[in-house]
C-alpha cells in the first residue's frame, strides 16, 4: 500500500510505502512547482521500472550479470483511450537475445496489471 499526504507547497505530495518514500508534484496554472515526479510520470516509472527489472532477471536467467539494460517508458492520454509506449534499451552486445527479454517483459506483473480492466472504489 502506498500512502500519500499533502505538502505545504502546492502541489507537492509525500507519499510512502513501507521504509520508502519520494516527492511528486506537478505545475498548474503557474502554481506548484517540480520537486518531484507528476503523477503521470510515477505511472510510467512504475511500468518502466517493472520491466526493466523483468529484463534484468531474463538476462540472469541466461547466464549474463551486471547487464546494461533499461526500458523508455511514455504516457499517452486520450480521450477514448491511454496508450504506454515502450522501448527496450539494451548494450550492443546484448542484441542477440533481444527477443527473449522483450517477451520477459511483455508478461512484466505491472503490464499484466495496467492491462486487465480497473475498478476504482474507496476503501
Amino acid at each position: 500500500m502506498v500512502e500519500a499526504a499533502a505538502l505545504a507547497k502546492p502541489w507537492q505530495v509525500r507519499f510512502r510505502a513501507g521504509g520508502n518514500e519520494g516527492v511528486a508534484d506537478t505545475l498548474k496554472e503557474g502554481v506548484g512547482g517540480s520537486a518531484g515526479m507528476r503523477p503521470h510520470e510515477l505511472l510510467e516509472a512504475a511500468l518502466a521500472t517493472c520491466m526493466t527489472i523483468s529484463a534484468r532477471m531474463a538476462l540472469a536467467d541466461l547466464g549474463i550479470a551486471d547487464a546494461e539494460v533499461g526500458v523508455r517508458v511514455l504516457l499517452e492520454r486520450e480521450e477514448s483511450e491511454t496508450r504506454f509506449r515502450y522501448e527496450l534499451v539494451l548494450d550492443p552486445g546484448l542484441e542477440a537475445h533481444r527477443s527473449a527479454i522483450a517477451e520477459r517483459i511483455a508478461r512484466s506483473p505491472v503490464r499484466s496489471t495496467l492491462s486487465k480492466p480497473l475498478v476504482f472504489e474507496p476503501a
